[in-house]
């Protein structure tokens, strides 16, 4: 799996990496939030946490949510 930026240009997704023909993509958005922008880091950071993921390299959660709440 892999992170891919992309925009909106004309109601379309370009994004900046070729992809195959007939690939499946997600697209996430904050609805009708303000858009955000992940620099080189952050998408680094992003591949290697699914990566990670999807060795079952997880945090539970409890966990996750206990530090969200912390965080606030």
């Amino acid at each position: 799996m892999n992170a891919v930026r992309g925009r909106v240009r004309g109601g379309y997704i370009e994004t900046e990496a070729a992809l195959p023909e007939g690939a499946e993509v997600v697209v996430l958005t904050r609805g009708d939030e303000e858009p955000f922008e992940l620099d080189d880091a952050q998408l680094d950071e992003l591949e290697r946490r699914i990566v990670e993921a999807d060795r079952g390299e997880v945090e539970p959660g409890e966990v996750v949510l206990g530090k969200l709440r912390r965080a606030r």
